[in-house]
């Protein structure tokens, strides 16, 4: 197998233990949500912790402010961002979540483009109307069925999913514009260390609470068991393992490959929420994410198309063009 298809199975691989952020909270009933984020993030942050310590001399060399930067994005893109993802996943669905969040690369290009244009108006139309018509097709599910309170419980499960996609957008646009306009970029892992620690951090200080909030029978050996196995699993394995596997794979993969690899994972985890939830989905719900899917796939045409204009029109420019799509997710 030569190399480049070794880096794309590596991708996917990384993809996979991302989605599955999306079934854990379903997976980890009766625990409460918060548990799973506080737990997690902790171990998450630890690896940070521990690479901090490990770099201290490099760290100290780092000016304040960005430190501080660095802390404050893993906060905001990590631990609110799956606040909202796990609610989300448990007020609605894991399928329904990982199909709106997965349309985050529109919103990413929206705000981007409002930062720093990067791409025409006209060309991000049909996309945001085929996100839009989808997050439409998905809300209406539970009226379509009938349902009472359960529709109540899909709108506000949409609601979060919305706040988890756009908690998201906001890091990935402040991170990558922030290091563009810095003289001097860190130490990628030192990067990732802070951003851990962001998350880690506020994760440490609310743990005890979400222990004392979550229900007793949670403390009995097999769900007090499933409930660690998914922390070390997310924090350790999906999470910083996840992001190394995918910054090295990402080294040796072609530029138009990855949008599509990262879209994977919105596809992986609305896969795995499915048997989670033991049910198949419904038509509208097929509808509205082969809508979002759609949009998606004509962001990433035009995507494509500018990269290779940008190429022919000029080397440097489109290497710097081209460093964004692949940085856009650091970790989860």
């Amino acid at each position: 197998m030569g190399s480049t298809q070794k880096n794309v199975m590596a991708a996917l691989t990384a993809a996979l233990l991302w989605a599955t952020a999306f079934v854990a909270p379903a997976a980890v009933k009766p625990a409460s949500e918060l548990l799973l984020v506080t737990g997690r993030y902790s171990l998450f942050g630890l690896c940070g912790l521990y690479v901090l310590i490990r770099s201290r001399k490099q760290l100290k060399l780092m000016p304040l402010r960005r430190i501080l930067f660095g802390l404050y994005i893993g906060f905001v893109g990590y631990f609110v961002f799956y606040i909202c993802v796990s609610y989300s996943a448990t007020a609605g669905s894991g399928f329904i979540t990982a199909v709106v969040v997965g349309a985050s690369p529109i919103t990413i290009a929206v705000a981007g483009n409002f930062a720093e244009k990067r791409m025409s108006w006209s060309q991000l139309i049909a996309p945001v109307v085929l996100i839009l018509a989808g997050i439409n097709l998905l809300s209406v599910t539970d009226f379509v069925q009938g349902g009472g309170d359960g529709a109540g419980n899909s709108l506000l499960g949409i609601a979060l999913a919305l706040g988890a996609m756009l908690t998201w957008s906001y890091f990935v646009v402040r991170n990558a514009q922030s290091q563009r306009t810095w003289e001097t970029r860190p130490d990628p892992t030192i990067w990732a260390a802070l951003v851990a620690m962001g998350a880690g951090g506020a994760s440490m200080v609310l743990l005890p609470y979400a222990i004392a909030s979550t229900p007793e029978e949670t403390f009995s050996p097999y769900p007090l068991f499933k409930i660690v196995t998914w922390c070390v699993f997310l924090g350790v394995i999906g999470s910083w393992w996840g992001t190394y596997i995918w910054v090295k794979a990402a080294q040796g993969i072609p530029v138009p490959l990855v949008g599509p690899l990262l879209a994977t994972e919105t596809i992986f985890g609305a896969i795995l929420s499915l048997p989670v939830e033991q049910r198949t989905p419904t038509w509208t719900e097929i509808a509205g994410a082969l809508c979002i899917l759609a949009g998606i796939s004509v962001y990433m045409v035009f995507d494509v198309r500018n990269v290779r204009s940008k190429e022919a029109l000029s080397a440097p420019d489109a290497s710097d063009a081209e460093a964004v799509p692949a940085a856009t997710r650091a970790s989860r």
